[in-house]
């Protein structure tokens, strides 16, 4: 995974999203997360992450799971599930979200290859 700046697009459930790599300081919405879903312009960004003396170690291993879960948002937004999760109680245990992930899981699987962030 190419850890520092650019543009990547992937294509989630037949449309097109671009994942952008930027500083905090280039973007607001990063000083209060490390990523971002922005299904209005169909963008995931993540942020680049330097070492700090308070970081993790494995800066590489750490952006490619950012990454894996803003590809997951994207999945939901496209899937339709963006704005129905709130009503499901014990949501891990539900069989539509078991389903959900049984059917789309090749397809995140090639997206997740694609943004090389396994």
């Amino acid at each position: 995974m190419d850890v520092g700046g650019g543009i990547l697009k992937v294509n989630i459930l037949g449309t097109d999203y671009e994942i952008l790599r930027k500083k905090e300081e280039d973007e607001a919405k990063l000083k209060h997360s490390d990523g971002f879903c922005d299904t209005s312009v169909k963008q995931l960004v993540v942020g680049i992450f330097e070492k700090e003396p308070d970081s993790i170690e494995d800066l590489v291993y750490y952006t490619k799971k950012v990454t894996r879960h803003e590809i997951i948002h994207a999945f939901m937004y496209e899937s339709g599930l963006w704005n129905n999760s709130g009503d499901v109680k014990e949501w891990a245990t539900n069989e539509e979200m078991v389903d959900w992930i049984a059917i789309q899981f090749p397809k995140i699987l090639k997206v997740f290859q694609e943004a090389d962030c396994i």
